[in-house]
């Protein structure tokens, strides 16, 4: 049997280097998309409770840290929780809506003066405390920057429904009370809300 010179040696070294490369590339290319990091935690603490109904202000603010702002709309004046989410992603604006009553907000439209087209205005920490026990109606948030959807349906699964729209596809999770968009498969926003939102709406449910 002839004996394998160096260079033969060298030859399969290079061909053993060139398969334990494309093999990792394959199982890196054909693995599932990581989730955000910080996607299990506010599944658990934020989005969760929310389609409970049960997320108040005070809640969310021990997760995020935020501003309170007072908004007008033609519905009347709304308070909303606004805060920046600091990710491996990037930033992601958030902004809750605190659920009011009718008087609350007739209440709010006195104390204020405020009519639709009003400029947003900052509330102080104090008022903040005061509402720390509020609910939260409804919560989205949108990234600053460029991600896959695909990273969100990795912990999400399948969506109930698809539904077209002119700023994208929406998919809808009415069990956790959830929809998110995406655009060309990057992801526009997701909004949480309780998910008796969705029974009263008719969208089906589980």
């Amino acid at each position: 049997m002839p004996r394998l010179r160096p260079v033969h040696g060298m030859f399969f070294l290079v061909i053993a280097l060139l398969a334990f490369g494309l093999g990792t590339w394959v199982a890196r290319t054909s693995a599932p998309p990581k989730p955000p990091q910080w996607l299990g935690e506010w599944m658990e603490k934020v989005f969760d409770p929310l389609a409970d109904n049960r997320l108040t202000l005070s809640d969310l603010q021990a997760v995020q840290a935020g501003e309170l702002w007072l908004t007008a709309s033609q519905d009347g004046p709304q308070l909303h929780y606004r805060g920046q989410l600091r990710s491996e992603e990037g930033a992601w604006h958030v902004e809750a809506e605190l659920a009011l009553n009718d008087a609350e907000h007739e209440s709010l439209a006195r104390a204020t003066g405020m009519q639709p087209g009003s400029k947003d205005q900052p509330l102080s920490a104090d008022m903040m405390r005061q509402l720390d026990g509020k609910l939260v109606a409804e919560l989205a948030l949108a990234p600053q920057e460029d991600l896959a959807v695909g990273r969100l349906a990795a912990s999400l699964g399948d969506p109930r429904l698809r539904l077209q729209t002119d700023a994208g596809e929406a998919w809808v999770y009415p069990e956790r009370g959830l929809t998110l968009l995406h655009k060309d498969g990057q992801l526009q926003w997701l909004r949480v809300v309780p998910r008796s939102t969705f029974q009263r709406t008719g969208t089906p449910s589980p």
